[in-house]
């Protein structure tokens, strides 16, 4: 008997159950990953506005406001912390930017010597964390102690001069811009190789026949067809250093200097008064409104002034730098010295002494491994290291897994919605790490959901790193899936493979290298995550950044914190160059 269609308005047609049953079917996997990444990015968003909109706390939340909003952006705390934010991340950006600029001109423009050992210096900033680096530039230009200082103190008496403190110091805002603006360098750097390398040289080589300098033409000719890749990297760098924290937090605190995610901080841990904090991310959503406008505007519409489209088979000239070839390779020495030797060496030296003493000769008799053995028999440290493990290898998995899957539907299947999918998997970029962290808690110590028993335990931080990374991830895996033509997987399909085979025996494979390379920039950066377990972590499931910043600053202990520094900077160090190969590959097989 046939399907009949009952009770219907004039002219409208029944979709039967049985249809819908089946497209569900059809659909399971498009709908699986959808619904995976609303739980993980929409849900904690959704929360966060309206924990915003709330009286009371979220546990016993009260009639809805927007006293939270009045209260923010009336506040005499708002203003100063917003000025010093602005000023924090356009300086760090403007630095970070330019210096990722020109390093990665000379690796892929010119005769440089030594390019590839400038490759590995660019990438092993990537092992240093924000709170080491933090740390180690306390101790090399703290006013009173510092290493830098003493010794310099001590030639200015040479010449009898005498100063009681400084000269240099980096509790000011100038410090934290230095201090970022180096770091911040490594990830902008990745970005920018890949548009060098896919850019066609043909017009600054016509520049320069035409009598063009070398300056002239990378500024008229190249950086003008590298403004879409540049503002791109711009507005990266501006909404990411709007939410650093290790930084603001170890330096900034002790001169008195507030940002937004400091303050957003305090407000949720130290008031509390989690409406006020989450009302306070509204400021970043709306930066990032603005830089989205601006890009739009800027680039989007007049994108045909930015076209250099090349044959296969290219090959970009290399400039010849002439007598600039060994300053230039000794302009990265010099970046990698600042970033990493001195640091590294800084926490190397306080480790090997029982309490932290400045670098002179009669230091040389207290020098020791006993810090490095009590790294073996401390359980605190020796289970925050498993802890650390666990939650880089599962966060990574599942971000970039996440990520591809998201990416596949995307670019491949192009699914309807699918830009606000894309878009929805950018918004944690512009949440402050902060934010995010405090609508995580809100969300699953809500009444209505207290039967996930996630809250204090590994669980809700790998949930909150993967929706702080998932935006890299994704901008990662896009760019890589646009690379493998699809006439593969249609004829993987044509010959009776499905949909979920095709997936991941045919496609996947082909995306291994980037996706290696993202799986080890997501799992260096949970590793060395500070905000996020220093907020979710419990007794018992501390990271090694939460332990090491116990003891720096609540038991003072330099030596150890320093030793276990050195430990978490070395295994991060060895795991980013032997990977480099997947990580080049992964950031630059298609910007």
């Amino acid at each position: 008997m046939a399907k009949t269609e009952t009770n219907l308005p004039a002219g409208a047609t029944a979709w039967p159950k049985w249809r819908i049953g089946r497209a569900l079917k059809n659909n399971a996997l498009s709908l699986g990953i959808t619904f995976l990444l609303l739980w993980v990015v929409a849900a904690p968003i959704i929360m966060l506005i309206l924990s915003s909109l709330r009286e009371g706390n979220f546990i016993t939340p009260g009639a809805f406001t927007l006293g939270n909003y009045r209260t923010v952006y009336l506040s005499a705390m708002t203003y100063p912390a917003l000025v010093n934010t602005l000023i924090y991340a356009v300086a760090v950006s403007a630095i970070s930017l330019t210096m990722a600029t020109i390093f990665a001109w000379l690796v892929e423009r010119t005769d440089m010597p030594g390019a590839n050992w400038a490759w590995a210096m660019m990438l092993l900033p990537l092992a240093m964390p924000g709170i080491l680096r933090s740390m180690s530039w306390i101790l090399l230009l703290s006013p009173r102690s510092g290493i830098i200082n003493v010794y310099t103190r001590e030639v200015f008496g040479f010449f009898g001069m005498t100063l009681g403190t400084g000269p240099f110091n980096i509790f000011t805002l100038p410090g934290m811009i230095f201090i970022e603006g180096m770091s911040g360098s490594t990830t902008l750097f990745l970005l920018m190789v890949g548009a060098f390398r896919l850019m066609d040289p043909s017009m600054e080589e016509a520049a320069r026949i035409s009598g063009a300098g070398t300056l002239t033409t990378l500024r008229r000719v190249t950086l003008g067809l590298m403004l879409p890749a540049v503002l791109a990297a711009a507005m990266y760098a501006f909404l990411g250093n709007l939410d650093d924290f290790e930084t603001p937090l170890l330096i900034g605190l002790q001169a008195g200097i507030y940002l937004l995610p400091t303050l957003i901080y305090f407000t949720a841990y130290v008031s509390p008064s989690y409406g006020l904090a989450t009302a306070y991310s509204s400021i970043f959503i709306l930066f990032t409104i603005v830089m989205v406008w601006i890009y739009y505007r800027v680039i989007i519409r007049r994108s045909d002034r930015y076209a250099s489209i090349t044959g296969k088979g290219f090959r970009p000239r290399r400039l010849s730098l002439g007598k600039w070839r060994w300053p230039a390779l000794g302009l990265f020495i010099g970046f990698f010295t600042l970033n990493i030797i001195m640091p590294f060496f800084t926490l190397l030296w306080a480790a090997l002494l029982p309490s932290y003493m400045v670098p002179s000769r009669a230091a040389l008799q207290y020098l020791t491994l006993d810090n490095f053995a009590t790294l073996i028999n401390e359980p605190s440290i020796v289970n925050s290291t498993l802890n650390t493990l666990f939650l880089g290898i599962v966060t990574a998995t599942a971000t970039m897994s996440l990520a591809y899957l998201v990416s596949w539907l995307i670019v491949r299947i192009k699914v309807k919605g699918g830009m606000i999918l894309d878009g929805l998997a950018f918004i944690p970029h512009a949440i402050p790490t902060v934010s995010i962290t405090l609508a995580l808690i809100v969300l699953y110590l809500h009444p209505a959901l207290r039967w996930i028993p996630i809250y204090g335990t590994m669980w809700i931080m790998t949930l909150a790193l993967m929706t702080r990374y998932i935006a890299f991830a994704t901008r990662t895996s896009n760019s890589a899936m646009t690379q493998v033509h699809k006439e593969l997987e249609e004829a993987a399909r044509t010959s009776g493979a499905s949909r979920f085979t095709t997936l991941f025996r045919i496609t996947f494979p082909l995306l291994l290298p980037p996706f290696i390379g993202g799986w080890v920039w997501v799992f260096s950066h949970t590793i060395r995550s500070f905000s996020i377990p220093l907020m979710l972590a419990t007794p018992g499931n501390e990271t090694i950044a939460v332990v090491m910043y116990h003891y720096w600053e609540r038991k003072a202990d330099f030596s150890l914190a320093s030793t276990l520094g050195v430990v978490m900077l070395v295994a991060i160090g060895l795991l980013t160059f032997f990977s480099r190969r997947y990580i080049s590959q992964g950031f630059t097989r298609s910007q």
